[in-house]
């Protein structure tokens, strides 16, 4: 009996590339993004939409962010807009960005008198010269009703924004103060799900006289609500995937070809690259994942406003 001698690494070509762990992470992100679009996941703000207590979330906060000039970034009460396009949604459509309300008169996007562009992920309009202070500034948009975040991206365990519903809140329109004064890239609103690869992972031989494995891998969901409601209601929409088998883009491709949907500056460039444009292209495939094993690891309620709780979930893929 002999085997082979090597000196280098097995099944990593690119010290650089991303591998099992970030790559579940990432793909997970847009699976759920994309599964919670499928059963209505959004809400649609028209101009105007009033909040249940007052506000309304048309219309935009001045932000003092320390990167742009004072009067460039106006942002929304909830972050994270919906770009894909089309959803797979039966029963109705988010609305597409096309413009921005100035001070009552409507500018289309690529309007060069209030030039401009979209931060979806951050939920902001940035303005390529400043709005003075006191200007009006409205928009129609979706935005998620449930966030999602990879650990690593999200501080979500001191940066959680309480009442981002509440745009009555008179701390919505200050610039330095109050419930809004962290940055968005800094906040997580709820209800969030934050998926976290955690160090529990096991191998299996796949055939013989090969080094593939079927390697399955523990991932927890920590979910994060302002109600008993949604915590329970996203672990029950979470838990009950078990057996549930899905295909996994290669991020590493989609790096090389440049086929991001979103640009640096967080504007729409590709919708159609979304997560399930992505996983029935056979240029960007990866490997299938089938989640083998759910559970609810924790719930608890801390106080009236928090509820939190962890699905754990083992996803297989062969490795090779």
């Amino acid at each position: 009996m002999s085997c082979n001698i090597t000196t280098t690494f097995q099944h990593v070509s690119q010290v650089g590339y991303t591998l099992l762990n970030s790559e579940l992470e990432s793909n997970l992100k847009s699976y759920l993004d994309w599964g919670f679009l499928g059963i209505g996941g959004w809400f649609n703000v028209e101009i105007p939409t009033s909040g249940a207590f007052g506000g309304t979330f048309d219309q935009l906060r001045l932000v003092d962010d320390p990167s742009y000039s004072a009067g460039q970034i106006w942002e929304t009460a909830r972050k994270d807009w919906v770009w894909e396009d089309p959803v797979p949604y039966t029963g109705g459509s988010p609305i597409a960005i096309t413009g921005v309300s100035i001070d009552g008169t409507f500018y289309g996007t690529g309007d060069a008198t209030y030039a401009h562009h979209y931060n979806y992920p951050l939920g902001r309009v940035v303005f390529d010269s400043p709005l003075p202070s006191t200007s009006t500034v409205k928009l129609e948009y979706s935005y998620r009703n449930v966030q999602v975040y990879i650990a690593d991206q999200a501080p979500w365990w001191d940066e959680l924004q309480y009442n981002s519903m509440r745009v009555d809140d008179s701390t919505f329109q200050q610039t330095s103060s109050g419930n809004w004064a962290i940055l968005a890239n800094n906040r997580v609103q709820m209800p969030a799900v934050v998926i976290e690869a955690v160090p529990r992972r096991t191998f299996q031989p796949y055939e013989l006289g090969s080094s593939s494995n079927f390697v399955t891998q523990d991932v927890l969901f920590h979910i994060v609500a302002e109600s008993r409601w949604w915590r329970n209601q996203l672990i029950d929409i979470l838990s009950i995937q078990k057996d549930n088998t899905l295909m996994l883009y290669d991020s590493n491709k989609l790096a090389d070809s440049g086929a991001y949907p979103l640009d640096f500056r967080g504007m729409v460039v590709a919708p159609q690259n979304n997560y399930s444009g992505l996983v029935n292209n056979t240029a960007y495939q990866f490997t299938s994942a089938r989640i083998t094993d759910m559970g609810v690891t924790e719930m608890e309620s801390y106080n009236s406003v928090l509820h939190e709780g962890t699905v754990r979930a083992g996803f297989e893929v062969i490795f090779s």
